[in-house]
């Protein structure tokens, strides 16, 4: 028996190559320059197959954002310093995404993480929400640079580093200096 169209190899594998395609042309144009034509004819698919499966070339990256957050689950019963690295682990994964999340800033994947966070449960009680905040830039700031230099550090060595940062391990010298 036949397979449904969503399930079809062949099916999985055409909307594998028009997500790397649109992926690919959005490391030089902004996703509002991207013509579905554009996408088919690099992708070498026709425009109905893009249209099978997607409704525009925002649906498309919409798509691959949701994909890639729908990786991160399940978070829940995950320590933050494991739910960090498996973080880590899946944007290594990817270093075409994390290059266009965090060096070009074109997709909208950081907001719909930061929503995926806040859902996962209950964040520790001595952290309010300027805590949060900060944490939250630092850690933004960490891995985009992580990401711009090439990803050299493992996701468990940048955990560290991390977790290291949030505590303010090996600070005691700077706060004698600053305070």
């Amino acid at each position: 028996m036949m397979a449904g169209v969503k399930n079809n190899r062949r099916a999985q594998y055409t909307q594998q190559v028009i997500q790397t395609t649109v992926l690919s042309l959005l490391e030089t144009k902004p996703i509002n320059m991207i013509s579905v034509t554009a996408v088919c004819a690099q992708a070498d698919v026709n425009r109905t197959t893009f249209y099978r499966y997607y409704t525009d070339i925002y649906q498309c990256v919409e798509t691959i954002e949701k994909t890639f957050v729908d990786s991160l689950e399940p978070i829940e019963g995950r320590t933050p310093t494991q739910a960090l690295e498996h973080l880590l682990n899946a944007f290594y994964q990817d270093e075409k995404l994390s290059h266009l999340v965090f060096v070009e800033g074109k997709t909208k994947l950081l907001a719909r993480m930061q929503a995926l966070m806040l859902q996962a449960g209950p964040q520790p009680p001595m952290i309010d929400d300027y805590q949060g905040a900060y944490i939250g830039a630092g850690l933004q700031s960490i891995m985009k640079k992580w990401v711009k230099d090439g990803m050299p550090e493992t996701p468990k060595t940048l955990t560290k580093i991390i977790i290291d940062t949030i505590l303010a391990k090996d600070l005691d010298d700077l706060r004698h200096v600053v305070l």
